[in-house]
């Protein structure tokens, strides 16, 4: 499993996105007490599922269908927002100012901005 992987992984488990960079800090040690206390337990139980599971321990990953894609495209051209669209997304924030990446997919979905802009 990549990092990033774990990371998605979690948050779909736990409804807490954890980043790459999260997760690499763990593992270097260069996170703070508090922080690898509260991540500790996290990440044993998802170890212990993930080494249990009978099944290919790819299926336990998320699903990110544009990935590769998005990854190839490179960098865009500058976006452009509808004047309603930061609105309604600083709203959303007010409401739910953690989303997690499939939140952040249904709010993309309908804005249609795009997952990228939001």
């Amino acid at each position: 499993f990549t990092q990033g992987d774990v990371g998605l992984a979690m948050g779909k488990l736990y409804g807490n996105d954890f980043s790459q960079t999260t997760i690499s800090r763990f593992e270097a040690l260069n996170l703070s007490f508090k922080n690898m206390c509260k991540l500790k337990p996290l990440l044993e139980k998802w170890l212990n599922d993930a080494e249990s599971s009978p099944s290919d321990p790819s299926a336990a990953l998320p699903v990110r269908p544009h990935s590769q894609e998005y990854l190839r495209r490179g960098r865009g051209d500058r976006t452009s927002i509808e004047t309603n669209i930061p609105l309604t997304l600083e709203k959303r924030f007010q409401d739910n100012p953690k989303p997690s990446s499939e939140e952040i997919s249904m709010i993309a979905e309908q804005l249609c901005p795009g997952e990228g802009v939001v």
